[in-house]
């Protein structure tokens, strides 16, 4: 299964999350009538009993399958993990922004456009895949474009957090 994160909806203290906390799981896609809702399930188990085997075409019942912190996210913060570590091994999604500086070059930004590309700032439309100059293993994720949109081009921020 492939991991995903969100920003939570609602606050809900049956799982002990807050309105806007980032949670990390399966992703869980409800199609309803009108619309999508999408969950972050933090915990996925599936019990097997002992004398359990596929070879005679059973499978668990309803019983055996527990699902914990199935918990509601807003739609437009869902991004995959890539499956890559930054140089201080925090997992890299989609949506994240990464700061590069390799031996006294200068400091360039790239921007996690999908799970297997990212978009480099100074260079117009200039996209490449994630393990194209070894990036995770020299970049520092240093926000995303939810929580620090002023790290993007245009924004009202530099990657301080200060002003600009």
């Amino acid at each position: 299964m492939y991991k995903f994160r969100g920003k939570t909806l609602f606050t809900d203290k049956k799982h002990g999350t807050k309105k806007g906390e980032w949670v990390k799981g399966y992703l869980y896609v409800k199609e309803e009538k009108k619309r999508k809702r999408y969950f972050i399930l933090r915990d996925i188990s599936i019990r097997l009993e002992p004398d359990f085997t596929w070879d005679y075409g059973v499978g668990p019942g309803e019983e055996d399958f527990y699902i914990h912190g199935m918990i509601e996210v807003i739609p437009e913060t869902v991004g995959q993990w890539t499956g890559l570590l930054d140089e201080n091994g925090e997992e890299i999604y989609e949506g994240d922004i990464l700061r590069w500086k390799y031996a006294g070059m200068e400091e360039e930004f790239f921007f996690v456009e999908d799970i297997f590309s990212v978009y480099r700032e100074k260079v117009k439309y200039a996209k490449r895949h994630m393990d194209d100059w070894h990036l995770p293993s020299i970049a520092k994720v240093i926000g995303n474009k939810w929580d620090n949109p002023g790290l993007l081009k245009g924004g009202k921020e530099d990657y301080h957090g200060k002003k600009a």
